[in-house]
């Protein structure tokens, strides 16, 4: 599914422009199928606003530009936001505090049968039982469990199943590593991976976090005060060391280091994930030049 933004605009509050908070200003950019897509930008910058209009969450503002996703036309006002979001995955940040019911089978079943009422129930468990082992989890042994009283990793992985068990073809997550200690955080993004590799075609994660858009992502867009200020590859964001700083970010780990050898006349040529940034430091050394 591609996504297609033109010169979308977003106002919060009251209907006179006076009193109105610009979010997002002519915002123009293109999510292909199949990327995995940085959205970066400290807060405020207008990426969380941006990726609810993604899903219709936000609705687009009359004569405020156009979204386009696959072929629903969210400016249409005939759009079936519902068949959308059963093909958009949304994950918000700490996803976790949105478990509700009595059970993990009710809870990570819960959507999917908004998405598909008339489902069969032995469908609709086999399916919940995927969604929760693709996430990790032993279904049979957590199923008639309350997920109030699973661990916090386990919840955000039950969180995450009631998400993935309409298998989205679009993935987005908000700050998905939040509060995730870093084993934590690395078993979750090699979930993501796995689910990249499987249904969700293409994977859109917001984050402040440059290390993870640096080794994950194959194309990232910077945002600051809701327009914005730069779109491509990780290696070509991060190269511009000032764009990333006056957006008050901060370069990723392999970044700031090349950087630093840059100015000390020392010039390492890397994507800036760390196996390429290793690569690239082994290939200076074995040149005898470090």
């Amino acid at each position: 599914m591609r996504i297609t933004v033109e010169h979308l605009s977003y106002r919060y509050g009251e209907k006179d422009k006076n009193l109105t908070v610009p979010a997002l200003c002519d915002v123009s950019l293109e999510i292909n199928e199949g990327d995995f897509f940085g959205i970066i930008g400290k807060t405020g910058s207008g990426k969380s606003t941006f990726v609810q209009h993604i899903n219709g969450l936000i609705k687009v503002q009359k004569d405020s530009g156009k979204v386009t996703v696959a072929d629903f036309d969210l400016t249409d006002k005939k759009c079936d936001y519902k068949a959308l979001r059963s093909r958009i995955g949304m994950v918000f940040q700490y996803p976790e505090y949105q478990l509700f019911a009595e059970t993990v089978k009710e809870d990570v079943g819960f959507g999917l049968k908004n998405f598909r009422p008339d489902i069969k129930e032995d469908e609709a468990e086999r399916l919940v039982k995927e969604a929760v082992e693709l996430c990790g989890l032993n279904y049979d042994a957590i199923k008639d469990v309350s997920p109030f009283d699973l661990s916090g990793g386990q919840k955000r992985r039950v969180a995450i199943a009631g998400v993935i068990v309409s298998k989205p073809e679009v993935l987005v997550l908000d700050e998905p590593a939040a509060g995730l200690d870093p084993k934590g955080k690395e078993e979750f993004l090699q979930l993501l991976v796995k689910f990249h590799k499987t249904f969700a075609k293409t994977i859109i994660i917001v984050s402040h976090d440059m290390d993870l858009i640096a080794e994950y992502c194959n194309r990232a867009a910077v945002f600051k005060g809701g327009r914005i200020t730069a779109v491509g590859t990780p290696k070509e964001i991060f190269s511009d060391y000032e764009n990333v700083i006056d957006c008050g970010l901060q370069l990723p780990v392999t970044a700031a280091v090349v950087k630093t050898l840059k100015e000390k006349g020392v010039n390492i040529d890397c994507d800036f994930t760390v196996n390429s940034f290793v690569a690239a430091v082994k290939r200076f050394k074995d040149g005898g030049n470090l």
